[in-house]
């Protein structure tokens, strides 16, 4: 069976179910009852039928649709298609080597009832009351796509949803939900929400010594096959009057430092944004402090790593769910390490 490598990030689920206002704790539903549910939902419907949500100008998240969801023993694997956009039925493309201000756009015709996009993987462990995404040739994880995802399909059309005849202005109307059917629907609040497993030592070793960093060390890196990425090496290399550099499979890896005084809660808003906005393996943010040669990483405080997996692939975009479910499964002991 062919290799691939996986990039793995774990997140710690922290709620999950149907919430009292103000209330910390669920008054129903858990990870387990949610992928359950979820399975015998998607359970012959197609592939359109499964989203959940449209998007709208308050989260500006393309839909997304279940690709697949399985389980073996007592953890599943959810592959969701997120969603790109279209213009009356085609996609756009730039050409990279095209000038700006005359930029050349090719529309690629789509088949009919095609949905652009690509797929993104989740490893729920239940018994761990975590997940994983693996990521493959994608450099997101779309992890907040399928956070809206999980919460708007609890919030629509799990069975705990209570329906009342609807106004003559609405479709459909929901009073409320309930755990059995013999119960009475109660107004809750439906929520999945979730945050990067975070080693809180490492953090906190940072937090306690803010006012001794000295610098601040920022590490990226460029996939030059990317058309984007050379776009960004190109910039780079003439702002610094060198050659420019012609598409290859190589990265190129970007670092440089700036000196800092930092207060503790100048450090938490950067640490935050990072923990918002980052998504490709490289991008880091390290921290020196005085007296110490130690580079502190705020990667090395999350569980994250790459690992070899063995997998078969349906087509070149997605890989075959029970495949790689078996494999993760398989390399449990050693991927779970990470949250240690």
């Amino acid at each position: 069976m062919p290799q691939d490598k996986a990039k793995i990030t774990f997140y710690k689920i922290t709620e999950c179910g149907f919430y009292g206002r103000g209330e910390e704790a669920p008054e129903f539903g858990n990870m387990q009852s949610l992928l359950s549910s979820l399975e015998e939902w998607s359970g012959g419907k197609q592939l359109v039928e499964t989203k959940t949500y449209e998007p709208s100008g308050i989260d500006e998240q393309m839909p997304c649709y279940l690709l697949n969801i399985h389980r073996l023993n007592n953890n599943w694997l959810v592959t969701i298609w997120n969603e790109t956009p279209s213009t009356d039925g085609q996609t756009a493309s730039a050409v990279g080597t095209s000038s700006v201000g005359n930029a050349e756009i090719v529309m690629n015709e789509l088949p009919e009832g095609g949905i652009p996009g690509f797929a993104t993987y989740f490893w729920f462990l239940p018994d761990l009351e975590v997940f994983a995404s693996i990521r493959f040739q994608h450099l997101i994880t779309g992890q907040k796509p399928m956070q809206l995802y999980m919460e708007s399909y609890l919030a629509e059309f799990s069975p705990y949803v209570v329906l009342t005849d609807p106004d003559d202005d609405t479709d459909i109307e929901i009073i409320g939900y309930k755990a059995a059917d013999d119960g009475e629907a109660q107004h809750l609040y439906p929520r999945f929400r979730t945050c990067l497993f975070k080693k809180p030592g490492n953090r906190q070793y940072l937090f306690d010594n803010a006012q001794f960093i000295r610098k601040i060390i920022c590490k990226s890196s460029l996939k030059l096959s990317r058309p984007e990425d050379l776009g960004d090496w190109q910039r780079f290399l003439t702002n610094v009057r060198l050659r420019s550099a012609e598409p290859n499979d190589e990265s190129v890896k970007i670092k440089y430092e700036v000196g800092a005084s930092l207060s503790r809660a100048d450090l938490n808003e950067l640490v935050n944004d990072w923990d918002q906005q980052h998504e490709r393996q490289w991008d880091d943010y390290g921290f020196k402090i005085r007296g110490e040669k130690t580079i502190h990483w705020l990667s090395h405080s999350i569980a994250r790593d790459e690992f070899q997996v063995e997998v078969q692939r349906d087509n070149a975009e997605v890989v075959n769910a029970h495949s790689l479910l078996s494999e993760l499964n398989r390399l449990q002991p050693s991927i779970t390490r990470l949250l240690n």
